[in-house]
C-alpha cells in the first residue's frame, strides 16, 4: 500500500474509495466527493505523486473497457453509429475525419509572399544600419556590411 501523504485527509482509505469510484465509471469530481475529499486535494496528489497518477490512469482505463465492450457488441449487432465510433476510436488514420487544406499557389499569391519577404528584409537592413550608426555615434564601432537586394 502506498505511503501516506502528509497533511491531508486523502489517506489510504479515501484513496481506495476514490479509485474504486473511478473504476465504476464515476467522474473524477464525483469520485473525490464520494471519497470525502475536495477535488483540489486529488489534483494536488496527482501532481505530487506519480504512483497515484498512474493508479488513477489505470482506474480510468478499467472504466472505459466496459463501455468499449458494450460499444463493440452494438457494432457487432449492426448499429452503424457504434460501428463508426468503434472504428474511428481504434483506427483514426483510416476511419477518422479527414481535413482538407487548400493552399493558394497561384502566381499572384506566391508573388505577394515574395514581396512581403523582400519588404521584411529591407526593414531589417534599415534597422541594422540605424543601430550601426547609433553605435558609431557612441564611439563603439562595429563593422557591419549589408547588401541591398
Amino acid at each position: 500500500m502506498p505511503s501516506e501523504h502528509p497533511n491531508t485527509k486523502f489517506d489510504a482509505e479515501a484513496r481506495e474509495k476514490y479509485l474504486t469510484s473511478l473504476r465504476r465509471g464515476n467522474l473524477k469530481y464525483e469520485s473525490a466527493r464520494m471519497a470525502g475529499v475536495a477535488y483540489r486535494t486529488v489534483e494536488r496528489r496527482r501532481a505530487d505523486d506519480a504512483e497515484f497518477a498512474a493508479e488513477e490512469r489505470h482506474a480510468l482505463a478499467q472504466a472505459r473497457e466496459g463501455v468499449e465492450k458494450v460499444l463493440y457488441d452494438m457494432a457487432q449487432q449492426g448499429d452503424l453509429g457504434a460501428i463508426k465510433m468503434w472504428l474511428t476510436a481504434h483506427d483514426r488514420s483510416t476511419y477518422g475525419e479527414k481535413k482538407q487544406v487548400e493552399i493558394d499557389a497561384t502566381p499572384n499569391a506566391v508573388a505577394l509572399s515574395q514581396n512581403e519577404a523582400l519588404a521584411k528584409v529591407a526593414e531589417l537592413q534599415t534597422t541594422l544600419e540605424s543601430r550601426r550608426l547609433a553605435l558609431q555615434a557612441d564611439g563603439d564601432v562595429i563593422d557591419v556590411e549589408s547588401e541591398e537586394l
